[in-house]
């Protein structure tokens, strides 16, 4: 019997794409009854600008965005605007998305089993619904330009653009192991090049270290690009290139793109996404991008070349509202004892207390394993989706997330604890170098916040929910106990953490049992303490919403975006031109950032102008001395003496923080690279930290110009330190070698003719006080032994610890002098207490 019923209904349905017209006439499960208030204003503005080709609309998870996503994407076909296109970032959402389109009664489909795409797709009859890698590949069955035929869509929508971005990052880099036929050669080809950007470094990465990395200069790049396309070419059947060599070869995309080498890899990646390359997308009639509230999409613009108009005017609900009960706590900020090694156990006694769901985010699997011993199981791409069941539907669960601060919702008791373990990192080696040369930079530091904020949110998706958050590791609770730091949060995030450092500072004077008083506080949380709520509620939920939280780097990004498209044609002048006028425009770019963008404008004048190109490259080195080393010309800028008194440096330091345990976690941070043993970079760059806290300068003239030693202090007026790092050592080693002798040598010879005039000590850290017999030091040379290092950092701790017995802004130069001359950490008394040793035969 044919249902004329159904036929009828299914007419009269081709002509209404009004969206809650519409929604009404679907055939939908009786739980969907009604729209969301949030779901039907988001629906009419987009209903209202329909016809403009690139839509933002900013709904957070757990508010209803993926019906929005399907009534609107249902809404043009039947305009006939077809084919629809919804894209996920992973097969997770794939079918959560696909399970709310058979509540809605939309038809949607997905690839035959052959791959192929349906007819009903085609003929814009259902939604195809799938992940970003299927439309982001080199051998993608959408077609990418230059192939016949490639496959038509209307209407494309993008949720969760962001992780999508970072997605399809992926599918554009080509990731060669060291010890792959075509990973093998580029490592020879620029040997030289990576050498002389750090010879520490490239040693690292000679003994294969993973973690050691180096940034390949553009100009060996270029030199060598010939050599590049014809080995990835002879190999782009490979694994490693046959997914991503279509992109590469494509216009002027390989000559634009930036390698990274570490121990065990190669990276090459575009500067930006070429989606020109995927005629698909590019060519879409109409495409939406779904973003959380809290998100910069600039990235929008640079990567999706959306347009910045729409970016900037996004489609969002009038009323957000959903910020929720949360308590913050950092419990290393109560006790240092209780560290991010400790903290697991607090957290198992807590569930084992309560009965109740606990979800970790770490920023990586290698994070995750120190939760796997109190029993978390790690949530993984086969098996996601039953651990978020699981916390939906049981109690007590431990689930561990790596890399995943967002698109994931996990209402009331699905997470009633949630631990933010350590910072965000980067995946791909391309944004770890950058982020290791942009440090300080507030346009990355803000998108970090970002990130953290994203992740804080997991647990909260109401005004009704609440959650207590745990923060756990010393570079976390460093970066939020700066003062800075907390501009770049929404302004009730911003007093979620305040109140729980405030909570914090009160628990650590008052308490003298730290572990249980911070299970104590948790449990008021927990318990639904009515005093706790009425105190959160006065506190924080009558907060001022922060609708202009969003200072976005919308001009940046609109203009990285046209320099990038001047490159890939071959129009490197203009591109250069553009990144020139972003530098003279924007007024508040930071040192660290306006030297970041020399660098990339110099790497678009290479080339065509190799003379200026190598001219912006010094310039921007010098204001910036991690970025890249150009072949010749550095010239070393000196670190200036001190003009005032040691006490003032300490102030300065001081009022970074804007809560005193703050300042004891920092130096924690700082001190735990501080031994013998520790990667070599990283006991210099704690060396080079501590002087700040103690209120010296400092430098590190080899990393940054390639000359002079590995550390300079200047301690007062005209005295530095001169330092030589040898921590790696082996502890059993008797013996100072002649080769470690003259390294000092070369560089107390090289402060000489810098710091004409200037007085100095040599100092050479070293586990062994006795020289080799064909050895022979500087004179006044004093040696660094383990115990004299733990008396400095036993000596800086307690120094630290004394400044945390009030507010950081309480603190002046005056009250930091007694401090510092109870802890010998004056320039005399430091030079005779600790460096008081010299070598021997």
């Amino acid at each position: 019997m044919v249902n004329f019923r159904a036929l009828i209904s299914q007419d009269n349905q081709t002509t209404v794409i009004e969206p809650r017209q519409l929604f009404q006439s679907l055939q939908r499960d009786k739980q969907l009854e009604y729209l969301r208030d949030v779901q039907g204003d988001v629906l009419d503005d987009w209903h209202r600008r329909r016809e403009e080709r690139d839509l933002v609309i900013k709904m957070n998870t757990g508010s209803g965005k993926t019906l929005v996503g399907l009534v609107l994407l249902w809404s043009k076909l039947k305009e006939g605007k077809g084919p629809a296109l919804y894209l996920c970032p992973n097969t997770y959402l794939v079918t959560q998305v696909q399970r709310e389109a058979e509540k809605l009664g939309i038809k949607y489909v997905d690839f035959e089993p052959d791959n192929s795409f349906p007819l009903e797709f085609h003929d814009s009859t259902a939604v195809l619904i799938t992940t970003v890698q299927e439309l982001f590949n080199g051998r993608s069955v959408f077609r990418v330009a230059g192939q016949p035929d490639p496959i038509r869509v209307g209407a494309v929508l993008i949720d969760d653009a962001q992780t999508c971005i970072n997605t399809a990052h992926e599918q554009f880099t080509a990731r060669l192991p060291k010890d792959s036929i075509v990973g093998r050669s580029p490592f020879s080809f620029f040997d030289g090049a990576l050498q002389a950007q750090s010879v520490g470094l490239y040693a690292d990465i000679a003994q294969g270290k993973r973690y050691s990395y180096i940034r390949v200069p553009y100009w060996a790049w270029q030199e060598r690009l010939y050599d590049i396309a014809e080995l990835f070419s002879r190999n782009q059947d490979t694994d490693e290139l046959k997914f991503v060599w279509s992109f590469l070869r494509n216009g002027e995309v390989l000559s634009n793109c930036t390698a990274v080498c570490t121990g065990d890899r190669i990276e090459v990646s575009p500067c930006l996404l070429p989606v020109n390359l995927i005629p698909s997308f590019d060519k879409a009639e109409h495409r939406v991008y779904m973003s959380a509230t809290l998100v910069d999409d600039s990235a929008l613009i640079k990567d999706f070349a959306a347009n910045p108009e729409s970016v900037q005017a996004p489609i969002k609900p009038k009323v957000l509202g959903d910020i929720g009960e949360r308590l913050i706590v950092s419990p290393t900020l109560v006790d240092p004892r209780i560290d991010e090694f400790t903290t697991p156990q607090l957290i198992s006694t807590i569930q084992a207390t309560h009965q109740t769901n606990v979800v970790i985010l770490v920023p990586s699997r290698y994070r995750a394993r120190v939760w796997e011993q109190i029993g978390g199981k790690i949530a993984s791409v086969g098996n996601i989706a039953d651990e978020i069941d699981k916390l939906t539907n049981s109690e007590p669960n431990t689930a561990i997330f790596a890399n995943r601060y967002d698109g994931i919702d996990l209402p009331d008791k699905a997470c009633r604890v949630l631990v933010i373990d350590e910072l965000p990192e980067e995946r791909r080696l391309v944004n770890l170098s950058e982020v290791a040369s942009r440090e300080g930079s507030p346009i990355l530091k803000r998108h970090l916040a970002q990130r953290i904020e994203q992740g804080m949110g997991r647990g909260v998706r109401s005004r009704a929910d609440y959650c207590d958050v745990v923060l756990n590791g010393k570079r976390l609770v460093s970066f939020l106990g700066q003062v800075d730091n907390k501009t770049f949060f929404t302004r009730e995030t911003r007093r979620q953490i305040e109140v729980g450092q405030e909570l914090c500072t009160k628990l650590k004077a008052e308490s003298s049992n730290s572990y249980q008083a911070i299970l104590d506080l948790v449990s008021q949380c927990l318990n639904r303490d009515p005093d706790w709520q009425t105190y959160h509620r006065e506190k924080v939920q009558d907060t001022e919403s922060d609708d202009q939280f969003q200072v976005s780097n919308m001009d940046l990004a609109s203009t990285e975006l046209r320099a990038w498209q001047y490159a890939i044609r071959s129009q490197y002048n203009p591109a250069a031109e553009e990144i020139a006028q972003l530098i003279n425009k924007v007024a508040d770019l930071s040192d660290v950032d306006v030297g970041w963008y020399l660098q990339l404008q110099a790497g678009y004048l290479y080339h065509v102008d190799r003379v200026r190109a190598l001219e912006k490259q010094l310039k921007a080195h010098e204001l910036n001395p991690n970025l890249l080393k150009p072949p010749e010309g550095i010239s070393y800028r000196r670190l200036q003496a001190k003009q005032t008194d040691q006490a003032y440096g300490v102030v300065d330091w001081i009022r970074k923080f804007d809560e005193p345990n703050a300042l004891v976690n920092e130096v924690h941070r700082i001190i735990q690279n501080l031994e013998f043993g520790i990667d070599h970079d990283e006991f210099e760059q704690a060396l080079h930290e501590l002087a700040f806290i103690l209120g010296f300068t400092s430098q590190r003239p080899d990393k940054e110009a390639n000359q002079g030693p590995d550390v300079l202090w200047n301690l007062s007026d005209s005295h530095y330190l001169i330092i030589e790092a040898k921590n790696e050592v082996s502890l059993e080693r008797a013996e100072i070698y002649k080769s470690e002798a003259e390294q000092l040598g070369h560089s107390v010879t090289w402060f000489k003719q810098t710091y004409t005039g200037a007085t100095f000590s040599p100092v050479l850290v070293h586990p062994a006080a006795k020289l080799a017999s064909d050895a022979f030091l500087p004179e006044e040379c004093k040696i660094l032994q383990p115990d004299n290092l733990s008396e400095i950092v036993e000596a800086a701790k307690g120094f630290v610890t004394s400044l945390a017995n009030k507010p950081p802004n309480q603190w002046t130069a005056t009250d930091v002098s007694p401090q510092l001359a109870a802890y010998s950490l004056r320039p005399n008394d430091f030079l005779h207490k600790f460096l008081r040793r010299s070598a021997h035969k």
